[in-house]
Parts: structure tokens; C-alpha cells; sequence
């Protein structure tokens, strides 16, 4: 039987791995930044939600964050065998391509025209908001491509107003 673990080493192993530091961890999760830390040097043992809630961030099943480590097997028995690995800026950067597919389906010059000037006006101070919320590379690039989509959409309301 190989070496087992510790719950904490694993969370500060993949968070680490994610280029995230302890506060930007704590506030994927809601959590405090010495919460993160008592975790990590194994001073505490995070709870199910917990446990949930990081799977999700590392894009893991629970099961798998736990799986050879430390954590109770009466806690992990409780675990759920899935949970939300989507973040909350990749939901809105399939939600605005969404958009764009809508709106390539529309015939209607006038009716096109006035639903991309919706679409332009509700996304930009969204995206530029989250420039504001958002730091780390993968969200970077994220909204580096939600930008480069909305100047295509905002070039296509120029054309038809030209």
C-alpha cells in the first residue's frame, strides 16, 4: 500500500498547480484566506461542503479531491458523486456565443439589426465589469475572447449602419 495523503497537501497541490495563491482560492469558495490556510497544514478538516465546493474549482468529482488522501471515510460516504465544475464567466462566455448563434439564424435585416444592438449594449458593461473581478490567465483569456467577440458583433453593427 502506497503513502497516503494529507487532504491539505492535496488542496495546496492543486492549488499551486492552478496559480492561484490562498486568498484567490478563499474567494472561489467564499471562504477566508486562514481558513484556506488552517486546510492546507492539515489544522483543520474541511467540511462536505467544503470538500464540494473545491472539487468544483480544481474541476474534480469530489470522490477524485479525496480519493488517497486523508479525509474521513465517514465524511467522503457522504460526499455527492458530482458537482458544478463550470465557472460562473465560462457559463456567461457560452451564454454570449449563444447570442451570436441566435443572431445568425435571424433572416430579417431591421429585426437582425436591432437585436445586435441589444446584445452589444447588454454585454460590454458586463464584460468590463468583470475585468474588474477577474485575474487569473484562464478567466483572462476568457474575456479576452468575449471581447474579441463583441468587437466583431460591434463591427458587424457598423457595417449595416454604413
Amino acid at each position: 500500500m502506497g503513502m497516503v495523503e494529507s487532504i491539505g497537501k492535496r488542496i495546496a497541490y492543486l492549488r499551486q498547480k492552478n496559480g492561484w495563491t490562498q486568498q484567490s482560492l478563499a474567494d472561489r469558495l467564499a471562504m477566508s484566506r486562514v481558513a484556506i490556510s488552517h486546510i492546507e497544514m492539515d489544522l483543520t478538516i474541511p467540511s462536505e461542503r467544503s470538500i464540494t465546493l473545491m472539487a468544483g474549482v480544481f474541476k474534480l468529482s469530489p470522490l477524485d479531491l479525496v480519493e488517497g488522501t486523508t479525509y474521513p471515510k465517514a465524511k467522503s460516504d457522504r460526499l455527492p458523486e458530482l458537482t458544478t465544475t463550470i465557472t460562473e464567466l465560462e457559463l456567461y462566455s457560452f451564454l454570449l456565443k449563444n447570442d451570436v448563434q441566435w443572431l445568425d439564424r435571424l433572416k430579417d435585416r431591421s429585426e437582425k439589426l436591432y437585436h445586435l444592438r441589444e446584445v452589444v449594449n447588454k454585454w460590454y458593461p458586463l464584460i468590463e465589469a468583470w475585468h474588474q473581478k477577474y485575474h487569473d490567465e484562464h478567466e483572462t483569456n476568457i474575456l479576452l475572447e468575449m471581447r474579441r467577440i463583441l468587437m466583431e458583433l460591434n463591427d458587424q453593427l457598423n457595417h449595416h449602419r454604413a
